[in-house]
């Protein structure tokens, strides 16, 4: 029994460690990975540490034998292995937020939140993958606040060209 015990308790301290740490085992999980990245250092830990506290448990609350403590925690293991492979893997590689580059702006619609004037710069405020951008803009003539305009052109750091939406469609 006490073997089961020493299993868990060195995997739960090692799979504390990897997610507090990082992930120490990667590297060399990586190199004997045939399973498409669903073999991680959670993965193995999290089966041998719920192989071990099932087995452990098995053999020390019932009367079954050390084969069937052995069988019972290498189920209960493969089901919270596997079930730390999928929540891993689909954390590592699901889709992330797309960098914003000023080139996402072009095309986009905005609001003039400062008015833009006939010759200089005004300010306008645009919702861009979510997140809500102010930018410096010119415009070919005035622009009152709170008017509907269009980035045409982007014209350097944080300037971009605006028209509004009367003068498109000419």
């Amino acid at each position: 029994m006490l073997f089961f015990w020493v299993i868990a308790g060195v995997a739960l301290l090692l799979l504390v460690l990897v997610v507090t740490v990082g992930d120490l085992f990667d590297g060399v999980l990586d190199a004997l990975d045939f399973t498409g990245g669903y073999l991680s250092s959670t993965a193995v830990l999290s089966f041998l540490a719920t192989f071990g506290i099932v087995g452990g448990l098995l053999l020390g609350t019932t009367d079954v034998s050390l084969l069937v403590a052995s069988l019972g925690g290498v189920v209960a293991g493969a089901v919270v292995g596997a079930g730390a492979a999928v929540a891993t893997r689909s954390l590592t590689d699901g889709p992330t937020a797309h960098q914003i580059t000023s080139s996402d702006y072009v095309g986009q619609a905005a609001t003039v939140t400062t008015s833009i004037p006939a010759v200089g710069l005004g300010q306008v405020s645009l919702v861009v993958a979510g997140q809500s951008t102010a930018l410096a803009a010119r415009a070919d003539g005035p622009v009152p606040l709170g008017a509907g305009v269009t980035v045409v052109a982007n014209l350097g750091p944080g300037v971009v060209q605006v028209a509004t939406t009367s003068s498109l469609s000419l």
